[in-house]
């Protein structure tokens, strides 16, 4: 008990010390001094002068109030954080602590902002309060370079902004001229000026994205929020210029293992323009078999600390919208130059492998390659010559599919998670519009590719990792295990659908996860549980500081084989290639892990971006369909309402609390479920449930359902 409060500070006393950790254990009320002394441990050895002298002291530290004479409690002491503003859809707000140590938002009420924003970085400090603790923001330390998206409202010759997200940003007045023709249009501004005690912030015009409620429109104000950008800067264009008559010479040649007579092939998407890997396939007797990872060499072309460089680290990632890709790198490499289109020689950077049935490797080799890709499949004619041995190439096709099948048996012996969530698609006519949801299906095919490129990445990560002492500087993908708080909580989550889950060793949670994951495929329950274990689990992230990764059941794991889209996995490229010709300089651990972090900030951005698209095409989807009534599935339970996913198109909305009638609903926490008062009638996590749509509104991104029964 009394190193619980040694922080509290050295100059407290003993019997300081003492008072102020049992004052701080009575979480409700006050107490006095005889309180506290039938408290006190056996062999304290305080009297009540003493104790009321130590409450007298600790008040004056402000450790301590005394709200009616003789009685006192315990006063949290003041913190100071510095972290990033973030709000809620409610508008309610919160630092989220840049330390790590710190581990709980500190929630902002409106009128301690002091003009704070969206991600905006500030320090801020703790406030007592009677109810909780809450917080105000002392210093803004830097505005947020994300622009604020909304619409152009001009009135009486003054353009404003009225913001998307007007529950986080007040109307915005732009300071540059603006045309009248473009009032209503949808437009990105930067926040110039906005001090505590104005209204109002003033703003400075950066683009307009197109008309408001237009596909295009809207589009592009998700790619302008996100801070992704559709145009590449002239000095990146002037640099692919060059590039326009490339052809491979006869130098390149010569220095590259030559594969072109390998049988090679792609298999991608039947949509897909760029391919950044392609497999080699040659067998050597009746169980060797040696299998090529041939990817993109993207690094051959973009050189360190060019334009197209620097443009590509701050891009970080591909994004990909529900009606469009946003390219990391510019289209002539892309799409032509790095990629590995069919008929046509390429520069490849190459993992070759042998390998026996079992998938075992049994060497390797690593290292520059010039390839010819024979045939380019999609995944569905892949997947017809796997299942009816028919068509050209089936045989090796289906090779390659009994060692891949090997390669997952291993994986999940070894403790793999199973996390196959599926993937939400929308068919659209010419101009955007969506005529029908539905989930990607996942076929051997594609399991075949990941398989191999899981590999691929393993063995590259276990190469550098284990090539030196010291250890060589590297980039990993890396995936830490989950905290024991997240893995109760999941286990706690799985009983109330009568699943038990082992969490007492890692190895056992391992096995006994997937199992609970095959046990519930194709009941209601599904989407809800796998989203509970995929959210227990910590965020995979890039690193140079460890190689293992949780969720694959690999020591050694590395991004090598998406350099188009990626660009930890170019500056992987670039790195393993100076090892293995020992070339000197590069990168340092401090510039690869600045790396790291910023890959890892830029991946998360492009996944809210490709959410926030999804959401907008399900609410335009459903925007067509008011009132209509669908079965669906409880995938959400809150304090303000259930969230519920239509079994039919996967779209998901939310039933608000105070839009359920005939009783007082409420939310019972510990059970995960919203129940009313007079009718005993709960809502639990994968109950399936009629709704009807009440709301959808694109672009704000918000679909409301009610319940069918309630009509």
């Amino acid at each position: 008990m009394l190193a619980k409060f040694a922080a509290l500070g050295k100059e407290l006393s003993y019997a300081e010390k003492v008072v102020l950790a049992i004052l701080q254990d009575q979480s409700k009320g006050m107490m006095n001094a005889g309180k506290i002394r039938s408290r006190l441990p056996d062999n304290a050895n305080l009297d009540n002068d003493k104790i009321y002298k130590a409450l007298l002291s600790l008040t004056a530290k402000k450790l301590a109030e005394q709200p009616t004479k003789g009685n006192f409690r315990f006063v949290k002491p003041s913190v100071s954080m510095q972290g990033f503003m973030e709000f809620s859809r409610s508008g309610d707000s919160w630092v989220v602590p840049e330390s790590k140590e710190i581990t709980e938002d500190l929630y902002i009420p409106e009128e301690m902002r002091n003009g704070a924003l969206p991600g905006d970085l500030v320090q801020a400090e703790t406030i007592s309060s009677k109810r909780k603790t809450i917080g105000r923001v002392t210093r803004i330390i830097k505005r947020s370079e994300k622009p604020i998206v909304g619409t152009i409202d001009i009135f009486e010759n003054q353009a404003w902004l009225q913001p998307d997200k007007k529950f986080m940003v007040p109307e915005i007045r732009i300071k540059s001229k603006v045309s009248n023709d473009v009032h209503g249009y949808k437009a990105s501004v930067k926040i110039i000026e906005f001090a505590g005690n104005q209204i109002n912030p003033t703003g400075e015009l950066l683009e307009i994205l197109g008309k408001a409620g237009t596909n295009e429109g809207e589009m592009h104000s998700i790619i302008a929020e996100f801070g992704f950008s559709v145009k590449f800067p002239d000095s990146v264009i002037e640099e692919t210029q060059s590039f326009e008559n490339y052809s491979i010479e006869g130098k390149e040649l010569n220095s590259r293992k030559d594969f072109r007579q390998t049988l090679t092939i792609t298999i991608d998407p039947a949509d897909a323009k760029d391919f950044d890997d392609a497999i080699s396939f040659r067998k050597i007797s009746d169980n060797l078999f040696e299998i090529g990872v041939h990817i993109a060499d993207v690094s051959h072309f973009v050189q360190q600390r060019t334009a197209l460089d620097n443009e590509a680290l701050r891009r970080g990632t591909s994004v990909y919208l529900a009606d469009r890709t946003i390219p990391m790198l510019p289209e002539i490499l892309s799409n032509n130059l790095c990629s590995l289109r069919p008929n046509e020689d390429k520069l490849a950077f190459s993992v070759i492998m042998e390998l026996d049935e079992t998938g075992t490797v049994q060497s390797k080799w690593f290292g520059k390659t010039i390839i010819h890709s024979k045939r380019r499949f999609s995944y569905e004619e892949a997947q017809e010559r796997i299942e009816k041995g028919t068509g050209d190439l089936w045989e090796e096709l289906r090779q390659l599919n009994r060692i891949a099948k090997n390669l997952t048996k291993e994986r999940f012996a070894k403790g793999a998670m199973s996390f196959e969530s599926d993937e939400v698609k929308f068919e659209m006519d010419p101009n955007g519009k969506p005529l029908k949801v539905f989930l990607k299906k996942r076929f051997d095919a594609h399991k075949l590719i990941e398989e191999f490129m899981l590999l691929a990445n393993k063995e590259v990560a276990r190469f550098v990792k284990t090539k030196q002492k010291p250890e060589l500087p590297f980039i990993y993908r890396s995936h830490d295990s989950p905290t024991n708080e997240k893995l109760v909580e999941l286990s706690r989550f799985c009983q109330l659908f009568g699943y038990k889950l082992d969490i007492q060793k890692e190895s056992n949670f391992r096995h006994s996860l997937n199992k609970v994951l095959k046990e519930i495929e194709g009941k209601p329950e599904e989407d809800v549980i796998l989203q509970m274990a995929i959210r227990s689990m910590a965020k995979a992230i890039y690193t140079g500081l460890r190689s293992d990764h949780f969720g694959l059941a690999f020591d050694y794991y590395s991004h090598f084989t998406s350099p188009i889209r990626r660009y930890p996995d170019l500056l992987a490229h670039r790195l393993l290639h100076r090892y293995l010709t020992n070339e000197t300089g590069g990168y340092n651990e401090m510039e690869i892990e600045a790396i790291s972090k910023q890959s890892s900030a830029t991946e998360q951005k492009a996944a809210e971006a490709e959410r926030a698209s999804t959401k907008y095409k399900m609410a335009e989807y459903l925007s067509e369909r008011i009132g209509n009534v669908y079965e669906a599935v409880v995938s959400g339970v809150t304090e303000w309402g259930i969230f519920a996913e239509i079994i039919e198109n996967h779209c998901e909305g939310m039933i608000r609390i105070n839009d359920m009638r005939g009783d007082r609903f409420v939310y019972l926490e510990k059970e995960k479920k919203v129940m009313g008062m007079r009718s005993r009638k709960s809502y639990h996590l994968g109950d399936v449930i009629s709704i009807r749509i009440k709301n959808a509104n694109p672009q704000l991104r918000i679909i409301d359902f009610t319940i069918a029964d309630n009509f």
